[in-house]
């Protein structure tokens, strides 16, 4: 007989096994309650947030409004800039697309809100563009601590500086000519690590000064893998990958230290240029670095510790070489889509010596606008946090606290009166005298008011540069392996395509004319060249 459960019926208590499934019952039905109050928590707040919030009155679809799933799903796969072009394709100039994040696109009102000098940007995305573990320029959202850093910039990089770089620029350029002209046209190039390699050579002069050489092995590499760092920083909790960098997964890995890397790159061109300090002055050899470091300088300066100015300098390395690799590597694979508008420009800069007076060149203006159009090197270009106060925009009430973002893709698609073609690239719509004032305005691939870019200028003064070093010694065609769907552009810290490389052929103008002359004639040159070998860069170590 079983004692323990003769005595539990005969006084009433309770058997040590019924206490144990008394408890385990009570347990389960807790956890129930908590999960079940967890979840009715979290739909009354999507509820709140999308009926009841003080940004109920801004259009935009449900799911955006009431979660921040959708915009981190867009985010992790490449596409918000062009589904929040979509949505104001549908809602209008103001559209919500996250529970605290409003979208605008009215120029005007833009302008208003983005030019004024006492608005931060917003914490929360910036954060994802740190170097190192350390902040620089961009991820500063109070506006006087980064005014400070980038007034050395806006003074390095005006095109009077600039023409002192000139000949330094053209040398590093023709470098690149020459490496892509080693394939002879036989074997693809990819043109993003050669552009790459070519801007971080050019920058570097600007950062740190002549002494400067950085080893530019790794570079393209680094920066590829920081730019798609920066899409699983703005997705995920970063504890959730940052473990990756011990583990076993070697892509993983090197991803997650790509930020590190970077930093490294910065730390190391400050301590050459440190070495040359004093040596020359600003006028004799210009700097970023020596900007930053003039203690008797006119305009406001700041002390700096080593990984603060090694930080800031892998950003604006990092700034100054991905906008214009980017913007160039749509364009060219444009161009090389479309011999036509190729050929146009070919004759144009033919009949034009040397590397003088590009600005005068209409139809590369041309290009370059409708790159920088296209396919702007910046997805959503900027974010301003709404003060003490609020604001009123578009008739609507935008609480404090609240983050507005505008995006310099949207300008011209959401005018089709003036870009009915909006989604082709098309430079002869800047050849038109027709409203190209207000086709300008709508222009802002660096961004607007306050806090765009300082270093636009030398972008576009490079830009030119290169179109003309290399359409004037090659016919660019596609390669067989680069299809619309590698192509698409995918935004990582910006815009690329989705394989982060361009592969192109380049086949030197003289073997063209010769096979002509061997023909008796015209000789064409296919669109897309077929043969199996390699990219010639994937064999090259990297190293120029």
């Amino acid at each position: 007989m079983n004692f323990d459960n003769s005595s539990s019926i005969l006084f009433g208590v309770p058997s040590p096994q019924t206490q144990l499934d008394v408890r385990d019952g009570f347990r389960w039905e807790l956890l129930w309650a908590v999960l079940a109050s967890s979840v009715l928590f979290r739909a009354g707040t999507m509820i709140y947030r999308a009926n009841l919030g003080p940004l109920r009155s801004i259009p935009g679809p449900w799911h955006s409004s009431a979660t921040s799933l959708w915009i981190r799903w867009q985010r992790w796969h490449g596409r918000l800039s062009f589904e929040a072009d979509a949505l104001m394709a549908k809602y209008g100039p103001i559209v919500r697309i996250a529970p605290n994040l409003v979208i605008l696109n009215d120029p005007e009102a833009v302008e208003k809100v983005f030019i004024r000098k006492d608005l931060d940007t917003s914490p929360t995305s910036i954060r994802a563009l740190r170097v190192g573990g350390h902040d620089w320029t961009v991820t500063y959202p109070q506006h006087p601590i980064a005014r400070q850093r980038r007034h050395p910039v806006m003074i390095a990089t005006t095109t009077k500086n600039l023409k002192l770089r000139h000949d330094v620029f053209v040398k590093h350029i023709e470098e690149m000519v020459h490496n892509l002209g080693r394939s002879e046209g036989e074997k693809s190039e990819d043109i993003v690590w050669h552009l790459r390699i070519c801007t971080l050579k050019n920058s570097q002069v600007i950062m740190g000064g002549s002494v400067v050489d950085l080893d530019a092995t790794t570079f393209p590499h680094v920066v590829g893998e920081y730019n798609f760092l920066v899409v699983w920083r703005l997705c995920l909790p970063e504890w959730l990958f940052t473990w990756l960098q011990w583990s076993p997964f070697s892509h993983a890995s090197f991803r997650v230290r790509s930020s590190d890397k970077l930093f490294q790159l910065g730390d190391d061109l400050c301590k050459q240029a440190a070495k040359a300090q004093g040596n020359s002055t600003f006028e004799e050899d210009p700097s970023i670095y020596k900007l930053f470091t003039d203690t008797d300088a006119k305009y406001p300066t700041q002390e700096w510790s080593d990984s603060e100015i090694g930080a800031e300098m892998a950003g604006q390395v990092l700034a100054a070489t991905e906008t214009t690799s980017s913007a160039l590597a749509f364009i060219y694979y444009e161009l090389a889509k479309n011999q036509s508008l190729q050929q146009d420009l070919y004759d144009e800069i033919s009949s034009h010596d040397g590397y003088t007076d590009l600005d005068s060149l209409k139809f590369l203006d041309a290009c370059i606008k409708e790159g920088l159009r296209f396919r702007p090197p910046v997805a959503l270009t900027g974010s301003r946090l709404v003060p003490a106060g609020g604001l009123e925009i578009l008739g609507h009430y935008l609480p404090a606290g609240t983050v507005v973002t505008t995006q310099s893709l949207s300008m011209s698609r959401q005018r089709p009166d003036l870009f009915p073609d909006f989604d082709s690239y098309n430079p002869r719509r800047w050849l038109d005298d027709e409203n190209v004032a207000e086709k300008r305005r709508l222009l802002v691939p660096f961004g607007v008011g306050a806090r765009r870019c300082p270093g636009g200028n030398m972008a576009t003064y490079q830009m030119r540069l290169i179109l003309v070093a290399t359409f004037r010694q090659f016919r660019i065609t596609l390669a067989p392996e680069t299809t619309p769907d590698k192509m698409a552009p995918f935004e990582a810290n910006g815009y690329r395509s989705r394989h982060d490389r361009c592969d192109l052929v380049f086949t030197p103008r003289e073997k063209v004319r010769a096979m002509r002359e061997a023909k008796g004639g015209r000789v064409e040159v296919p669109d897309v060249l077929d043969f199996p070998q390699g990219p010639l860069s994937q064999r090259q170590g990297g190293k120029v």
